[in-house]
């Protein structure tokens, strides 16, 4: 993994939350950050794992068999802008090319141009909507990418 990126471990979970809590609308509950850092995984079924970028971002990302998707990646909005997305999403890819997925999925806020633009970079291409899925006019949008 590239210097600066880790694996998440237990311990993470305070400065996940707080990564969450100052930039998401809907930050992810203390459960579901717990089980994104404590899941044993079972090799060849399901498995999930986050990436860390110290106190800068996270990314968190679930798979079963080889397909993945990722929960959430969230980069500090005092820190946005130097690359960190593009860095954790690569190095989830990896990794999960290194476990034998061959395909990840992701959804992104119809609205949120930089992220989107930063998914379709990465390779990303849309291939559905939810309508108002984050609200009424806030539609989702459905990315993947063949790894």
């Amino acid at each position: 993994m590239k210097a600066g990126l880790r694996f998440g471990v237990p311990e993470d979970k305070d400065l996940i939350m707080a990564l969450e809590k100052d930039a998401l609308r809907h930050p992810w509950s203390d459960d579901a950050v717990s089980d994104l850092l404590h899941y044993e995984g079972q090799e060849g079924n399901a498995y999930k794992f986050a990436v860390i970028a110290e106190n800068s971002g996270y990314i968190g990302v679930s798979a079963v068999l080889d397909e993945a998707e990722v929960g959430n990646i969230v980069v500090d909005p005092a820190k946005r802008n130097k690359g960190i997305g593009k860095e954790l999403m690569e190095a989830a890819c990896d990794e999960l090319k290194a476990r034998g997925v061959n395909v990840l999925f992701l959804e992104v806020e119809s609205g949120n141009a930089p992220a989107i633009h930063l998914y379709e970079k990465l390779g990303f291409t849309v291939y559905n909507t939810r309508e108002n899925y984050y609200g009424q006019g806030l539609d989702a949008l459905l990315m993947r990418k063949m790894l």
